[in-house]
């Protein structure tokens, strides 16, 4: 009796532990779409406020005279 309450025990256990991989998978695709969304938000708003104080021009226009003194 007492070994096959075990054998119970450890086979609820394998199911619980299956059931949580299953959706511990399905919660990481969320988790990984929601930190891309907000670094691509992140970079949106950086290139926003680049675009509004004046640095971003200033900054782009420097990348490329130094590519130009390069060549």
């Amino acid at each position: 009796m007492l070994r096959s309450l075990q054998l119970t025990l450890i086979n609820q256990g394998v199911v619980l532990k299956e059931q949580l991989i299953r959706g511990i998978g399905e919660e990481r695709g969320d988790f990984l779409g929601t930190m891309g969304w907000m670094a691509v938000a992140a970079t949106v708003l950086v290139l926003a406020h680049g675009l509004i104080t004046g640095w971003l021009p200033s900054f782009t226009k420097s990348i490329f005279s130094t590519m130009e003194s390069l060549v």
